[in-house]
């Protein structure tokens, strides 16, 4: 500072230093990884990077970095900074009881530092937190009487890491001819609800007067119970075991003396023989392309493997590797070794499977190519159910996109 001074004023000049603070930019990377509640191996995981405002736009490392749930400091696993080069930041931390399943929003602070000069910062984050459960059926199977007009029974849903019940969780209840399989053309009833304050679905379908009972399967056919969820907040394993994997609740029925018995077997021989014409004539017209032959017969291989007691994760890694190499021979990856997110664009584009089948084959990806824990049985199972589910989706696929559309760039 200096002034030169003027009538009736000395001059004077003297030197000072001032510092000035930056902001910062909070970026959070969006994921699509299932984070379930109370899974240790399915936790909450936040990538981002801190930017400085100005000046030269720097990405800013190790700084004092935390995330809350509300005022509740929420744990983190491992050193939020990772030594990989990026200088990004990696929060993880498990997915806790206090949390509700649906959208949840958390926030990530960044304190000041003052060696540094920059303020301090934060961001909202919402995430969507799943629930694995389990159901019970009660009955187990059923048993269907001559002349019963009536079926009942109950399911009751549990959390699995807890056992508490799950209210107002959404059930639907089909009264089926045939199989669970052919459920959206043989439905003859369906009970749509949500469970009760103890985590009970009750359903019941009833032939009116003017119907045969429901014993009368020349005129029902064979009946099966099946079950769907369609919540939004459920782990989509459990989603896909009910819909695809449970198969029903099996109905014994009361023994028919052999006279009544004879026309209810010509009409089973009937179906049977129908049943078998219809189904050469699907076999007949049935093309699969060669390219979806292909991509089936690496998770038909990697589900043998595990069934035979193959070792998991290194079953799954191959399955991996070997799926890179046909999506890169067809012009869907340009390199081989993907990330797992790149892999999802390229497999999502070469094979239009569903979002429930695509995080569930995500998941065991994920797992077998960068966790470091033992892979046991659990993971096997998982890994089976999500190889069965897309290769039941395969099955269903009549053509592939042109890789031309959808070439990823390197």
């Amino acid at each position: 500072f200096s002034f030169s001074g003027e009538t009736f004023y000395l001059p004077v000049q003297y030197n000072m230093t001032v510092y000035t603070r930056a902001d910062i930019d909070i970026e959070v990377f969006l994921n699509n990884l299932a984070i379930i509640r109370g899974d240790p191996n399915a936790p909450i995981k936040l990538q981002g990077r801190v930017l400085e405002i100005g000046g030269e736009g720097n990405v800013m490392h190790n700084m004092t970095i935390s995330l809350y749930l509300g005022d509740f400091l929420l744990p983190l696993i491992g050193n939020p900074w990772r030594d990989d080069g990026t200088e990004h930041f990696g929060l993880i931390t498990n997915a806790v009881q206090i949390m509700p399943p649906g959208p949840l929003t958390l926030t990530i602070r960044v304190e000041p530092d003052g060696s540094r000069y920059l303020n301090g910062d934060s961001i909202e984050v919402e995430v969507m937190i799943l629930i694995s459960v389990v159901f019970d059926f009660e009955p187990d199977s059923l048993f269907l009487a001559e002349g019963q007009r009536l079926l009942e029974g109950s399911v009751n849903v549990s959390e699995l890491y807890t056992r508490q019940p799950v209210p107002d969780f959404p059930l639907s209840a089909y009264l089926v001819n045939s199989t669970c399989d052919n459920r959206d053309s043989s439905t003859h009833f369906s009970r749509v609800g949500l469970t009760d304050q103890y985590g009970e679905f009750t359903y019941q379908f009833e032939s009116v007067i003017g119907l045969p009972s429901f014993h009368n399967d020349s005129f029902w056919g064979e009946l099966r119970v099946c079950f769907s969820t369609d919540s939004d907040f459920v782990d989509p394993i459990n989603k896909t075991w009910l819909a695809n994997f449970h198969g029903g609740l099996d109905i014994e029925y009361e023994q028919q003396d052999p006279q009544s018995f004879q026309p209810a077997m010509y009409a089973l021989v009937a179906l049977i023989v129908l049943g078998l014409v219809a189904g050469a004539l699907v076999l007949v017209r049935r093309r699969k392309q060669a390219a979806i032959d292909e991509f089936a017969g690496v998770f038909s291989y990697t589900a043998e493997l595990l069934a035979a007691g193959d070792e998991v994760r290194e079953a799954i890694f191959n399955c991996y590797e070997s799926l890179c190499r046909i999506l890169m021979r067809r012009g869907f990856l340009r390199r081989d070794f993907e990330t797992v997110r790149e892999f999802e664009l390229a497999i999502r584009n070469a094979l239009p499977l569903s979002e429930q089948a695509l995080v569930a084959l995500d998941r065991i990806f994920e797992e077998a190519r960068y966790s470091s824990h033992v892979l046991g049985e659990p993971h096997r199972q998982n890994a089976q159910m999500a190889l069965s589910t897309v290769l039941q989706e395969i099955d269903e696929l009549q053509d592939i996109p042109e890789r031309d559309s959808f070439l990823i760039e390197a």
